[in-house]
């Protein structure tokens, strides 16, 4: 398998496709709630999505991989999310122009999070699906799409009970039209969640999610697995996923083949809701 060397053209590659990624979600939005204002904001080579008030999708990314950072574009980008009663949250990718971090650190912004962002290439052992005999995957239909987006939104929520936010999420996850959305089963029960986009030959896995009850049963990585497949078979070269640091999901993704690129560092306005 081809190691990767994580430079700056690499990471505007994978930068510049994640901020394409928020407007899928801003998108999505606007269709579901056309009242709530979503936008997108181009800024600093980057882009600044509002989807929904108090949505995680509200922040930025990319920025600073086309060059400098100017005080100008932070001052943009700060009247985007303050207009909008939303604290600024900044995804900082190591590989960006100093000048971004700096000024943010002048403006006295904190680290709240950091992400790993992991790549392997993909070759043909990846052509022949090795599918678990006990997990089932299959391309969800479009009446199982709210099933697969509740569940998505349940394995990332710290409750159990999904709040009015969380709802308003699973249905714009319904709608978003650019993922290919993979569910999960056992004995016909569904248990987890995935998907994939796929452009400019890379295929992206993210919404990784495993019901508490079947963890430890091999669900995620039959998940990988099938994704895998699927990217290569669609032609794609790079198979790119994000992780915590030292996650269960970070450990399943490195036995597959994946390589921690960079971690991105996200940095929130300070004052605001962390």
């Amino acid at each position: 398998m081809e190691n990767l060397f994580a430079d700056v053209a690499l990471a505007a590659r994978l930068e510049s496709f994640a901020a394409r990624d928020h407007r899928r979600f801003v998108s999505a939005a606007a269709r579901v709630f056309p009242a709530a204002g979503a936008e997108l904001l181009e800024v600093a080579g980057g882009a600044a999505a509002f989807c929904l008030p108090g949505a995680p999708f509200n922040q930025a990314i990319g920025l600073g991989l086309s060059g400098p950072v100017a005080a100008s574009d932070i001052d943009t980008l700060e009247n985007f999310f303050t207009e909008r009663g939303e604290s600024v949250r900044v995804n900082v990718c190591p590989l960006a122009h100093p000048s971004l971090a700096a000024e943010l650190s002048r403006r006295h912004y904190f680290v709240a999070d950091f992400e790993n962002v992991l790549v392997r290439a993909l070759g043909p052992d990846d052509e022949q699906a090795r599918l678990d005999s006990l997990v089932d995957i299959h391309v969800v239909t479009p009446d199982e799409r709210p099933l697969w987006a509740r569940l998505v939104v349940r394995g990332f929520s710290t409750t159990g009970t999904l709040t009015e936010v969380e709802e308003n999420i699973s249905r714009v996850l319904t709608a978003e039209e650019r993922a290919v959305q993979l569910l999960a089963t056992i004995d016909g029960d569904p248990v987890g969640t995935g998907e994939i986009v796929i452009e400019d030959g890379i295929g992206w896995l993210s919404a990784d999610t495993t019901l508490p009850a079947y963890r430890c049963r091999g669900v995620q990585t039959a998940m990988q697995r099938a994704r895998l497949h699927l990217a290569y078979t669609e032609g794609c070269e790079l198979a790119v996923t994000e992780s915590r640091p030292g996650s269960g999901s970070q450990r399943n993704m490195e036995r597959l083949g994946f390589r921690i690129a960079y971690t991105r560092v996200d940095m929130v306005q300070s004052g605001g809701a962390s």
